[in-house]
């Protein structure tokens, strides 16, 4: 871990303390925080992320060990500072709580849009809930999504920086084809506008479309071999709305 033997005897003191309070023996508990420690991470860092993993094994059954890998992935790529590191493990008990998808699906298939999320403006909650309902009306496995998202959303930051994609798509008629339906990909200022945003508005104009203009669409923003999965988010986004928290 690093630290000091005077370190490591008050920290085997609270470790005690604390594995007592959430019913779990100091051995899970320093097992768990050796984790954190050589992620270079030190004292209430370490306690925090520590006393979320052991709460979050105690609900889902998984162990400590699984539960620390997949919350690091999510705290790596997503945990900024503006909420507790408590709140992502939270949100995602909830998501698997009322889906069939499980928290280990949704921190894995995250780790997959979490490699974009940033670029194009996705936040974890967006991202997160997407995912979920894909996994639990489609029951493709979570990397499949996690992978099916982040193309998508990729795309848009290829066209984006001025790239041609491989099917020809550019930001002209990535831009052409969401424009006619009243959605626009770029600000007043010429910026990309964030994921969330495009997001909400072409799920409120979904259902204004016929079935060719919805396949036409999908296929334009999500490619041939993606659009698939984005016809089933925008089919089903006002429950996609009821899962994000």
């Amino acid at each position: 871990s690093g630290q000091t033997v005077d370190q490591m005897a008050a920290f085997a003191d609270q470790a005690n303390k604390a594995a007592q309070s959430l019913s779990t023996s100091t051995l899970a508990y320093t097992d768990a925080a050796l984790i954190f420690y050589q992620q270079g991470l030190s004292g209430d860092a370490v306690t925090e992320r520590v006393d979320t993993v052991l709460k979050l094994s105690i609900v889902t059954g998984d162990s400590a060990e699984q539960v620390s890998s997949y919350m690091t992935a999510i705290w790596n790529n997503f945990y900024d500072g503006s909420k507790s590191v408590e709140y992502y493990a939270d949100a995602i008990s909830y998501l698997g709580a009322v889906t069939a998808a499980s928290n280990a699906d949704i921190a894995e298939g995250m780790q997959s849009v979490a490699a974009v999320a940033d670029t194009v403006g996705l936040s974890f909650e967006y991202g997160a809930s997407a995912l979920t309902l894909l996994r639990d009306i489609t029951q493709q496995s979570a990397s499949t999504i996690g992978n099916s998202l982040k193309t998508i959303f990729a795309r848009l930051s290829s066209v984006a920086q001025g790239d041609t994609l491989e099917d020809g798509v550019d930001l002209t008629k990535y831009s052409k084809a969401l424009n006619q339906v009243g959605v626009s990909v770029l600000d007043v200022n010429g910026d990309l506008r964030d994921m969330d945003d495009i997001l909400d508005d072409l799920g409120t104009r979904w259902d204004t479309l016929n079935s060719a203009q919805k396949v036409a669409l999908a296929q334009t923003v999500g490619g041939v071999r993606q659009y698939n999965n984005l016809i089933s988010l925008m089919d089903n986004y006002e429950k996609f709305q009821e899962l994000v928290i």
